[in-house]
């Protein structure tokens, strides 16, 4: 684990209300221009990813085609995604790759891939039990691309699939989209904890399809909220994305039922023999989150979860309302890590 002190910390400015609020407009308008290009190319583009992978008709799927659809995707959400980004960051001084964790990690820290590789195994425990059980005694729903894999041979086009679609591409798109510019975005306004809370609720909302009344999909919630405080605090302890992309890497990669049981296994493991650094990486955790902001944090994810069981769109105001407390609650409280000068 990396130093306490190995903090990672963007172009430091005076933190204030008008800069948190502009961050989190930014954000929003931001991501939102991305999602509106990613709805553009799923309309434009055909056949889509659901005809593609016969979520339409039962067909059989194309792979090949499915990969080319979710390229298209990806090309056209986070191409304008992180153009917006440079553009934005050009701007307002951010220009610099430290200010995005696009850098090697600090060099106290510790080896980045046997940093990323336990990090990986720890947190993969919950998602892989979620695996293993549906394939042996099934605690809930398949999504529907989960049912579309199950039992499908796994040839070349099968693993194109899931090398643009889960453990190659997506890794290194989500960690810079979220760890490297929300994260760094939310910290300039609100201090280090308290951004890692907010990108853990905002990556968490555009996750609600996990969030149903379904032992599998609320594990698999549950393992996402994980993950997603995990690579936060792995950014902020080592100034890097590198160990983070590892984990998500090894926590998307597809096994079959055996391997996963083996990944489980690995994972427990590595919990026991790493125990003293996993205390030392939750004391951490806690010094940098305050209680108040816990308690608004879990509201906004329950509030979350009632808003999609009564009234699907309920979730949108439930989203705008939890940024709007966590925007309150900015200018009362902030984290109280202190910021390092580059």
């Amino acid at each position: 684990m990396a130093r306490p002190d190995a903090v990672y910390a963007p172009p430091p400015e005076r933190r204030s209300p008008l800069l948190a609020a502009s961050g989190l407009l930014e954000i929003a308008v931001l991501m939102g221009a991305s999602l509106a290009a990613a709805m553009a190319a799923q309309r434009m583009w055909s056949p889509g990813l659901a005809e593609t992978l016969g979520l339409m008709d039962g067909s059989a799927p194309d792979f090949v085609a499915s990969s080319v659809a979710m390229a298209v995707q990806f090309a056209a959400q986070y191409g304008v995604l992180f153009g917006l980004v440079a553009i934005v960051g050009l701007i307002r001084g951010r220009r610099s790759a430290r200010s995005y964790a696009l850098v090697p990690p600090a060099p106290e820290a510790p080896n980045p891939l046997a940093h990323g590789l336990v990090l990986g195994l720890i947190i993969s425990i919950i998602p892989a039990l979620v695996f293993v059980l549906q394939d042996i005694a099934p605690i809930g729903r398949d999504t529907p691309i989960w049912a579309v894999l199950r039992g499908v041979e796994q040839d070349w086009t099968y693993w194109l699939f899931m090398a643009v679609g889960s453990f190659a591409l997506v890794p290194l798109l989500e960690e810079g989209a979220w760890r490297g510019y929300v994260l760094g975005r939310l910290t300039e306004g609100f201090g280090p904890g308290a951004a890692v809370l907010m990108t853990t609720l905002l990556f968490s909302v555009l996750h609600v399809q996990y969030l149903q009344a379904d032992a599998a999909m609320l594990l698999t919630f549950a393992g996402l909220i994980i993950a997603s405080l995990a690579f936060g605090f792995a950014v902020l302890r080592t100034g890097s994305l590198v160990p983070a992309v590892i984990a998500h890497v090894i926590i998307n990669f597809p096994l079959p039922t055996e391997l996963n049981m083996v990944k489980i296994a690995a994972g427990v493991i590595a919990l026991v023999v790493f125990r003293r650094a996993v205390g030392v990486e939750l004391s951490f955790w806690g010094r940098m989150i305050s209680t108040l902001w816990v308690i608004p944090a879990l509201a906004a994810l329950g509030g979350v979860g009632f808003a999609i069981a009564a009234a699907p769109n309920a979730a949108l105001y439930i989203a705008g309302g939890a940024v709007i407390a966590f925007l309150a609650l900015g200018f009362l409280k902030r984290s109280a890590w202190s910021l390092k000068a580059d």
